[in-house]
């Protein structure tokens, strides 16, 4: 029942999720009004101290004032988490020295029954034993001396009643069943059976006995000791739990009190703090001396009215007005005549987008065959086709998904005038792949491109061979073509060294630039076997690019 009642206590003390709550509530009151008032400040007017109307000082003070009102409040909620936190940590505290009362006290009652039953067992065991040895001691006829006595007495001292109720009920059955049960039984077998059952009294009453002493200590240790004490911490716990639940509640109220009379006072300050309320900061405002004024420093900072003529004055375009005019573009421009205009010697977005890929992207998983997002890809060509010049790469906004701007060079490529290797050196190149030497069995269309193995650098003609020839290729290209593939290159050669990352060896990046580097002819019967051919010659220089640059 105490226990019962230590539980209502500390249920009592759920308040903790009352307080949890109204500094949540509190808090964003105060976050809101806080935010609301800095807001205002903010976006008032504040020109020169001595230039402010009273309507301006007023406004201004009533803000601080809600900010001061949302500061107590932010105090106010601050006390109601801290006492929250701590009665919380309270109540599991107590909930726990409670179950462990509980606990002792149901560990004693069940030893207490598992003892009585113990000796109810030596009990019923003991009187089977006694009526056992009263059958035959009936039948025999013959007293068993000290057995017999001590029996006698054990019985008599702790089972008098019960003894002599079974042994009138039973002596009427125990003697009729003598000589029907054992009529060929000499004396002294039945002598000898009721030793055997005299001593197996003896030992069942010194066990019974045993166990009773037993139970009654551990009864007298729990009822006269145990209990006493769990119920006096019992007790102590509910008058702790109830005296601290009031002190808390208590302190709710002095907390909350004080919160409502700081907001009092920063309304209405108490006489003599010199400070006005809100009413009198209202009550200060004189709009006639604002607009008085306001006229006089209109009036003096006015000045003279200019009369003369507005001369005529060119409008500055900016920078990107002026590209949107007159843009440089790129795209489908022939390289030649575009390096020749911005005075480079390779394109600038293909440094550009090579530095980025460099600097963001060696490690991407799929650089180069992942596609970037198409309309980041399309604003990324449209810059570039205004003025390649003024193109960042390295913001944030790029450099985020590196896919756009490996896209946005695979466009440019793809878009080039003629290629980046002109008609004149495809066939050059592609003759020392020929069709004959592409894998059977594979299917001439575009996705079979893609599946393309790995070629024998050994076949047909031997490697210095084609090395070689690659390298009179190269040789014989115009500059602007030369000198664009050999920076390409060694940028896709850059890329493949970190291949264990990004997956991107020579194979896969030929997949990739065969195409783009090496359009396909004008048979669309041939084109994915075109594909397929400029593929292995891409991957054949990107695998030999130091022998054959070093060659021409």
């Amino acid at each position: 029942m105490l226990l019962d009642r230590s539980r209502q206590s500390l249920t009592s003390c759920k308040t903790v999720l009352f307080l949890k709550s109204r500094a949540k509530v509190e808090e964003d009151y105060g976050r809101n009004l806080q935010k609301l008032a800095q807001h205002t400040l903010k976006s008032m007017d504040r020109p020169n101290p001595g230039h402010q109307s009273t309507q301006q000082v007023s406004w201004q003070r009533l803000v601080e004032a809600h900010e001061t009102l949302a500061s107590n409040r932010m105090k106010f909620s601050i006390t109601l988490s801290e006492m929250s936190d701590f009665l919380s940590t309270y109540v599991k505290s107590k909930e726990a020295i409670r179950r462990k009362l509980r606990d002792t006290e149901q560990r004693y009652q069940k030893a207490i029954e598992e003892s009585e039953s113990l000796l109810e067992k030596a009990r019923a065991k003991y009187e089977a034993q006694c009526g056992e040895w009263e059958r035959l001691l009936l039948k025999t006829g013959k007293p068993d001396g000290a057995l017999a006595s001590a029996a006698t007495s054990a019985s008599g001292a702790t089972h008098s009643s019960s003894s002599a109720i079974a042994k009138t009920k039973n002596v009427g059955n125990a003697v009729s069943g003598i000589f029907g049960k054992h009529k060929g039984s000499t004396q002294e077998s039945l002598e000898r059976m009721g030793q055997e059952a005299g001593v197996k009294a003896k030992v069942a009453n010194e066990a019974y006995k045993r166990l009773l002493q037993q139970t009654n200590s551990m009864r007298r240790d729990f009822y006269d000791v145990q209990l006493p004490k769990i119920l006096a911490s019992v007790m102590g716990l509910i008058e702790e739990v109830d005296q601290f639940l009031k002190f808390s509640l208590g302190k709710y109220a002095y907390t909350y009190e004080s919160a409502i009379l700081a907001d009092a006072i920063t309304l209405k300050p108490m006489d003599g703090a010199g400070l006005p309320g809100m009413v009198e900061m209202i009550g200060e405002i004189d709009s006639k001396a604002d607009l008085d004024a306001y006229l006089m420093a209109t009036a003096k900072h006015g000045g003279r009215i200019n009369r003369a003529s507005i001369p005529y004055k060119e409008y500055e375009m900016s920078t990107i007005a002026r590209l949107y005019a007159s843009p440089k573009r790129i795209f489908g421009v022939p390289l030649d005549a575009q390096l020749e205009r911005d005075q480079q010697q390779v394109p600038l977005i293909i440094v550009k987008c090579a530095d980025a890929v460099e600097a963001f992207g060696l490690q991407n998983e799929g650089i180069y065959r992942q596609s970037g997002q198409s309309s980041q890809v399309n604003k990324l060509r449209n810059e570039f086709d205004l003025d390649a010049e003024v193109v960042d790469l390295q913001v944030n906004s790029y450099i985020s998904d590196i896919n756009n701007v490996t896209g946005v060079l695979k466009m440019y490529l793809r878009e080039l005038p003629g290629g980046l290797i002109p008609v004149a050196q495809h066939g050059i190149m592609l003759s020392y792949f020929p069709v004959e030497d592409l894998e059977p069995g594979v299917a001439a269309s575009a996705d079979a491109a893609a599946t393309m193995h790995h070629y024998d650098r050994d076949q047909d003609l031997g490697l210095a061979q084609k090395i070689s020839g690659m390298a009179n290729a190269i040789r014989s290209m115009p500059p602007p073509n030369r000198n664009t593939l050999a920076y390409l290159l060694a940028h896709l050669d850059k890329v493949q060294a970190f291949q264990e990352f990004n997956m991107m060896n020579s194979e896969n990046l030929s997949i990739v630039f065969g195409p783009t580097i090496l359009p396909a002819g004008n048979n669309p019967a041939n084109a994915a076997v075109d594909i397929r051919r400029s593929a292995k010659v891409v991957r054949f220089i990107l695998d030999n690019r130091r022998a054959i640059f070093d060659a021409i």
